[in-house]
């Protein structure tokens, strides 16, 4: 009796269960089962997306903390939304003017938020900042750093003389900053414009890049007679060994420096003459071999400048040959014959 009993129990189970409590915990798997056994996995339900629903409604953001999930609503940010929409609208209405993106440029003048505040030159050793803002026109609290053309001011500020190149930045939201890059003289060179001779700045590429105007610099090796050559191929070759003899008095050797040079005149066979600024006498220096017949220079030089009894002295000297035989250097006394 008591085993028939103990069927009839276990058959009513099975037939009613007995609702069990919702507790335990819930596993993070896709399809999760929970501690009574019940199965539970994601809905195969597709969802229509609907256009701009989505953006509107509250949305929630799962997090995982110490094994549970627990939802946290977020705002919508509407600051945001409403910025764009401006921006948006800006750049259509700018287009349907046909004006593009300097009509979007137009439209928007008047936010003192992007106006110059402050403008940075760096590289500026002849030129001056205050100049170079002037010739670009950049006009601190009226000039609008959205409307800027940076292209713009840089070919206005390549037209300085003195600016062998340039670039401008902006920094966000009112600065702006220029990188100048200026030219460095090398030399004077004689130049015929007009039926006039004139003076004018040349840089270590070659390039004549402006007159010399009353009270600037004029301590620099003046090199005349370039006008005697017709041919670019030619120019260039002779302005390369006036480089290179120039570059060699960079190294300052106490016998012969740069301020010691006063002339590099070129002949009328393309070939170098130089003088110096305390004594006339020429030096015939030739073409090529510059480093060589610079080195050779300064030893005769070194020995003239000492004072010596009954031998030759720099003040007797009429001329010096550089390239009188091969490896060899001709000293010419006044007087000599």
């Amino acid at each position: 009796m008591k085993k028939l009993i103990e069927r009839g129990r276990r058959l009513v189970r099975r037939v009613f269960p007995a609702k069990k409590d919702k507790s335990g915990y819930r596993s993070f798997d896709t399809p999760f089962r929970t501690a009574y056994g019940k199965n539970e996995g994601v809905s195969n339900k597709k969802r229509i997306p609907i256009p701009g629903l989505a953006a509107l409604r509250k949305k929630t953001k799962t997090t995982r903390e110490d094994g549970y999930r627990r939802r946290e609503t977020r705002k919508f940010p509407v600051l945001h939304l409403a910025l764009g929409l401006f921006l948006v609208v800006a750049v259509v209405v700018a287009f349907g003017m046909k004006e593009g993106w300097k009509g979007w440029r137009n439209m928007i003048p008047g936010i003192s938020f992007f106006q110059l505040h402050e403008v940075t030159f760096s590289g500026c050793s002849v030129t001056t900042g205050e100049t170079l803002r002037n010739r670009a026109g950049l006009v601190l609290y009226q000039t609008n750093l959205l409307q800027l053309d940076t292209k713009e001011v840089e070919n206005a500020l390549a037209g300085d003389p003195w600016v062998n190149s340039v670039r401008v930045e902006r920094d966000w939201p009112s600065r702006l900053k220029v990188t100048i890059t200026e030219h460095a003289p090398l030399a004077l060179i004689g130049e015929a414009v007009d039926k006039k001779s004139t003076l004018s700045y040349i840089d270590r590429s070659g390039v004549v890049f402006m007159a010399v105007e009353p009270g600037q610099d004029v301590d620099f090796p003046v090199i005349t007679g370039m006008g005697r050559i017709a041919s670019e191929k030619q120019r260039q070759e002779v302005l390369a060994d006036i480089f290179g003899f120039l570059r060699q008095t960079e190294k300052n050797n106490p016998n012969l420096p740069t301020q010691a040079v006063s002339e590099v005149h070129v002949n009328d066979k393309g070939e170098l003459v130089i003088f110096l600024v305390e004594y006339p006498f020429p030096i015939f220096f030739g073409r090529g071999r510059v480093e060589t017949k610079y080195n050779r220079l300064v030893k005769v030089l070194e020995v003239l400048y000492k004072k010596h009894e009954n031998k030759m002295q720099i003040s007797q000297v009429e001329y010096i040959r550089m390239d009188y035989l091969n490896d060899k250097v001709l000293v010419a006394q006044r007087g000599s014959g």
